[in-house]
């Protein structure tokens, strides 16, 4: 086994607010809606926070993953860029309520604000992957908001 040396999380100012369903077609079967809807908001203030946080959850209902709903525990970082398609980045620890149970759940999220709600041009995007201690995939999932919305703060970086 080969040793990691942690990277240093830092995090920059960062607002956000999700409600929203992305939905995969190759990810439906007989036992899976083939949608994962994430929902909630991510927060970070370096003038008046001392860490990110928020409260946000993922349901996954995708084939090739665990079907349950994840919950953000923690927000270890939180990162956006990006002023006219502001882009975010979070990385921390979760919970998840399925049949699945996983032990030291982690997850990876990335969202993209690409419009305003009263635009039909680009669809927002979300990515996100879940993972054990051992760095096992237990659900992950890519693709364009279908229905909802990905509000992003824009930042000046």
């Amino acid at each position: 086994m080969s040793i990691q040396i942690p990277n240093l999380h830092t995090s920059n100012r960062t607002r956000a607010k999700v409600k929203a369903r992305v939905a995969i077609a190759r990810r439906a079967d007989a036992a899976h809606a083939g949608v994962f809807d994430v929902r909630g908001t991510l927060a970070f203030d370096p003038a008046a926070d001392d860490y990110p946080g928020g409260a946000l959850t993922i349901v996954v209902d995708l084939s090739d993953s665990a079907k349950g709903t994840f919950v953000v525990r923690t927000v270890e970082q939180l990162d956006a860029t990006g002023k006219h398609t502001p882009t975010l980045f979070a990385t921390g620890r979760c919970s998840i309520d399925a049949d699945v149970k996983a032990v030291g759940c982690r997850y990876w999220l990335m969202m993209a604000d690409n419009k305003r709600p009263d635009e039909e041009k680009t669809p927002d995007v979300i990515s996100f992957l879940i993972y054990d201690r051992n760095g096992k995939r237990v659900a992950y999932g890519t693709g364009p908001v279908q229905e909802g919305d990905v509000a992003i703060g824009p930042t000046s970086e």
